[in-house]
This record gives structure tokens, C-alpha cells and sequence, in this order.
């Protein structure tokens, strides 16, 4: 006789280590939310989802069962039923499947996507997943069709998203069903071709734009700013470079791994500064382990709204922290500084991130050729 038992455990967290127990049944025969037996003790977990154990043959079976007491006693019970079918002998249609809730699924799926991704990758895939939940009102994820992830796109262009930022939100939704639905790459709703855009060239800063943003800024602020021309940091990086990062012998700033931030592309790497920025950096009071930090030894962590209120009160459009990046590599191209070198100094992962900065690097030479060709010429 087959084994009909299903059994329902909680997922938890205990030092480092995740585990299953078992959940706490109060006297009237209900779970207790978020209550389990560990080492005969009970204790408080809310972390974690539930799961039905049973077997499949010889075969140990895990299977999630929703994040709530209840949905898991429902799963459980039909579950059961489902093996009881299937031992008697009854044949179930083949497109019988347990309802996947995506309420449910979404807590798991964040908490894998947390522990294996940058803190900023997991904070941007919560934020849309949210939103497109609240935005859909689907709550089953086999009712979710290819239309609801292109409205989802339409309405966040119509909600003045940029295109790119659209297309990027709704591939991240599509990775989220793809996953909990257990499908194969190229499977998903929408494709990378739904979600095209026009690839913008970078904007840089002209020289005459620097000297008045320049001129706009307080000390503080010129180091800031002067750093991110010199050096090409994200502003991430700049907001978490330390005094150990930086080697006033050798003339370089580090971007490093360290509590609560890791690099974009989850490398390390060395960046070579002018003199110029070291005599500037030298200049900064030490007030903590970072190199930027409020007046009461904070991390400071305002380069974009800086960056905007200097350029509005220098008369200088469209200023922002990764513009000074596009600048400095434009720069460095200019300056004849081959592209391998310059993709190693800004930490991309692949050339072709780094040539988009060619166009604009090479417009100069461009312009005076053309004008050669053509000036005075009928």
C-alpha cells in the first residue's frame, strides 16, 4: 500500500543555517502562526514558508506550501486526496494542478533572491514585484497571460518611467513567473525583444559646464565631485570608499567588498588617480572609516540630490553623479587610452558596455575630417 501521509513543516533560519521543524498545533487543532518545535522548545519563527513532506515511491518529497498556516492545511489535505487518487488506482486528468498563489510564492522567491544578489539588485526586484502585484490583481500565477506584463509596461510609460526602466521592470516580473513556474529559459511571457528601447548615446559634461559646477560647490563638495571626474566610481562606490581604500603611495582608490555593499559586478578591482585628486583627498578631515562622511561621521550618501542643486544653481542641465563616469571615460578615450584598459577601470563586466563611450570619444576627430572633406567645397 502506497504512503498517503503528508506531513507539514516550517522552513527556518537558525544561525546560518536554514532548516525544517515542525509548527505548533494549539489545543483546538489550528497552527500556530509562525510557532515551532526546536529541540523540543517551542519558538517564534516568522521567517520562512511552509512545506508538505510526503513520499513518492521510496522518493523524500519537499514541497512548498504557501507562507500562511491555513494554505498550507489546505494543501496538505489535497495533497493527500491526490495521493489517495493515485493509489486507488484513479486516473486524473492531465491538467490537474494545485492553484499557485503568487502572494505565496513571491515571499520565497525574494528571500532566495536576497541571499544570492547585491542588497540594491534585491531592493529594485521587491520594489516592482509589488508594485506589478498591486498593479495586476492577479493572485493565481497560471491566470497571468502575456497581455498583463505589456499593460504593466504601458502603464509605467504612461506613468513617465523612461522606456528603458519599463522594459527592465517587466523582464524582471517575467524572471519572477519563469521561476516559480518552473519554466525553461526563452519559456517566460514576454522576451528581451518586448522590452527593446532606443539606446540613448551618454551625455557628458562640455568643459565649460565643469568650471561652472565647479564653481558652484562648497569644499566638500568640489572633493566629491572632483573624484568622480578623476576616478569614473559609481556613486555607490564613491559613497562607500574608505580611507583603507585608498593608497596615497601608489596612487589609487580601491572599490572593495564590505558590510552591507559589494561592487556592481560583484569584482574588485584597482583604479589609478592623477596626483591632483590625491592632494585634493588629503585635504578632507578624518572623521570615520569613510572618506565621505557627514559633519557627525556618517556615511554620507548624497551625490545625486548635490549633484542636482549645484547644477541648478550653476546653470548647468542634466547634472548628475554618472555623468562625471561617462565624462571620464569619454576622457580617458580621447586621450588614447586603449579600451580594455579603460573597461578595467570601470569595472565592466563586457567590452561592449565600454564602446558606447567610442561614438562620443571619437566625435571630435569625426567632426574635423568631415570638415576637411567638405569645407569650402561646392
Amino acid at each position: 500500500m502506497a504512503n498517503k501521509k503528508v506531513t507539514i513543516w516550517k522552513s527556518i533560519r537558525l544561525g546560518e543555517q536554514w532548516r525544517y521543524a515542525r509548527p505548533v498545533v494549539a489545543p483546538n487543532g489550528k497552527i500556530k502562526p509562525g510557532w515551532v518545535c526546536v529541540n523540543g522548545h517551542e519558538e517564534h519563527h516568522p521567517e520562512g514558508q511552509y512545506f508538505l513532506h510526503f513520499l513518492q515511491g521510496k522518493k523524500q518529497i519537499w514541497e512548498k506550501a504557501g507562507s500562511t498556516p491555513t494554505f498550507a492545511k489546505g494543501a496538505a489535505e489535497r495533497k493527500e486526496s491526490l495521493l489517495r487518487a493515485v493509489a486507488s488506482g484513479i486516473a486524473l486528468q492531465p491538467e490537474f494542478r494545485t492553484p499557485l498563489l503568487l502572494r505565496d510564492a513571491l515571499y520565497g522567491y525574494l528571500e532566495e533572491y536576497r541571499l544570492s544578489q547585491r542588497p540594491e539588485s534585491y531592493n529594485l526586484m521587491k520594489q516592482t514585484l509589488e508594485e506589478w502585484l498591486a498593479f495586476s490583481r492577479k493572485y493565481v500565477a497560471h491566470d497571468v497571460k502575456r497581455i498583463d506584463l505589456l499593460q504593466y509596461k504601458e502603464w509605467l510609460i504612461k506613468t513617465k518611467r523612461p522606456v528603458r526602466t519599463a522594459g527592465n521592470k517587466m523582464l524582471r516580473v517575467n524572471q519572477f513567473l519563469r521561476t516559480i513556474l518552473k519554466l525553461k529559459p526563452g519559456e517566460g511571457l514576454v522576451t528581451v525583444r518586448d522590452a527593446k528601447y532606443v539606446e540613448l548615446e551618454p551625455t557628458v559634461y562640455n568643459d565649460e559646464e565643469l568650471e561652472k559646477f565647479f564653481a558652484a560647490c562648497n569644499p566638500f563638495q568640489l572633493a566629491v565631485f572632483k573624484t568622480l571626474l578623476m576616478s569614473g566610481l559609481r556613486k555607490q562606490e564613491l559613497e562607500n570608499l574608505t580611507w583603507n581604500d585608498v593608497d596615497f603611495t601608489a596612487g589609487t582608490l580601491k572599490v572593495s567588498a564590505k558590510a552591507g555593499f559589494e561592487p556592481k559586478t560583484w569584482e574588485e578591482r584597482t583604479v589609478e588617480v592623477p596626483s591632483d585628486l590625491l592632494k585634493i583627498l588629503k585635504t578632507l578631515p578624518r572623521r570615520g572609516d569613510y572618506v565621505f562622511t557627514t559633519k557627525t561621521g556618517g556615511r554620507w550618501t548624497h551625490a545625486w540630490d548635490d549633484a542636482q542643486e549645484i547644477g541648478k544653481a550653476a546653470g548647468v542641465k542634466d547634472a548628475h553623479p554618472h555623468k562625471f563616469r561617462a565624462t571620464y571615460a569619454t576622457r580617458l578615450l580621447q586621450s588614447g587610452i586603449d579600451l580594455k584598459t579603460v573597461q578595467r577601470l570601470l569595472g565592466h563586466k563586457n567590452l561592449e558596455s565600454t564602446m558606447r563611450y567610442l561614438a562620443k570619444a571619437e566625435s571630435k576627430t569625426v567632426r574635423a575630417k568631415v570638415d576637411s572633406v567638405f569645407n569650402g567645397r561646392h
